[in-house]
């Protein structure tokens, strides 16, 4: 009874899998883009990018089902973030894994820079590709800024305010940005208002398409870098003109004996 159960689910599995392939392409777009050639050796230090796309993920997800119980006020910012942890349904699991992953999001890209950077993965082909991860790296770090003060509490008040001072000392745009972000002489409702539209709004839409990119330079070129492709060329390289090298002397040998025999033949005739 669980054999047959078992081998009708796979078929209906397999069926629905061949349907949506044949009609979309998933399974091939999916192979695609999910599966890369990696070196035998430290193969498991190139899912680190895997693994902050996984986090920025869990961001967004759990960010969306925050949304439903928190309120953007001075007067409410706190009251629903404690609403959230004790009174909401998983509200407590939903914070802590948006709490946390955003903390193991910032590691993890730490450790795929390095990672990137040790490998030679920045170099030519992929020096666009190097931008749009320092660019995705300075969101990510803005949404963790913006998101410290929603809470609405001393720490993440004194926090924020004090990284807008140090950010006030930028030259040139410095005390703009800060006037902005503050919506004030100091720090209020305007600035939690403007700090929520930038953590829920603005970046999260900035992120979306430079991960499209990164993602799409990523297939394109490949996460290999000097370590591994190089080594590989400058042998492909020693090959082609070792051949070359053959072919040339193959073709002098057959130049010098046509013209030994032409030589010889010509001698004769005057002969």
């Amino acid at each position: 009874m669980i054999g047959r159960i078992r081998s009708q689910t796979e078929e209906a599995s397999k069926f629905i899998v061949d349907w949506m392939e044949h009609r979309t392409g998933i399974v091939t777009i999916m192979e695609h883009a999910l599966y890369e050639p990696v070196p035998k050796r430290g193969a498991w230090i190139y899912t680190l990018g895997s693994a902050v796309l996984l986090l920025i993920t869990v961001q967004f997800l759990t960010g969306i089902l925050l949304l439903f119980y928190y309120v953007p006020s001075t007067d409410h910012a706190w009251n629903s973030v404690n609403y959230i942890m004790n009174e909401a349904y998983f509200g407590q699991l939903i914070r802590g894994l948006h709490y946390w992953s955003a903390n193991f999001l910032l590691a993890m890209i730490g450790l795929h820079m390095a990672q990137v950077f040790f490998a030679g993965g920045y170099k030519a082909p992929r020096e666009l590709n190097w931008v749009v991860g320092v660019i995705l790296l300075l969101l990510v770090i803005g949404l963790a800024f913006t998101g410290y003060l929603l809470r609405w509490d001393q720490d993440g008040f004194w926090a924020s305010v004090v990284g807008m001072k140090i950010g006030s000392y930028s030259p040139f745009v410095g005390g703009y940005v800060v006037n902005f972000l503050l919506g004030g002489d100091v720090a209020g409702p305007a600035t939690l208002s403007r700090f929520f539209a930038l953590h829920v709004w603005l970046l999260p839409a900035a992120i979306a398409p430079f991960i499209g990119l990164h993602l799409y330079l990523l297939r394109r070129h490949g996460v290999f870098g000097s370590e591994f492709e190089y080594s590989e060329r400058l042998a492909k390289l020693h090959e082609r003109q070792r051949l070359e090298e053959y072919a040339d002397y193959e073709l002098d040998e057959e130049e010098d004996e046509y013209d030994g025999r032409g030589n010889g033949r010509g001698n004769g005739r005057r002969e």
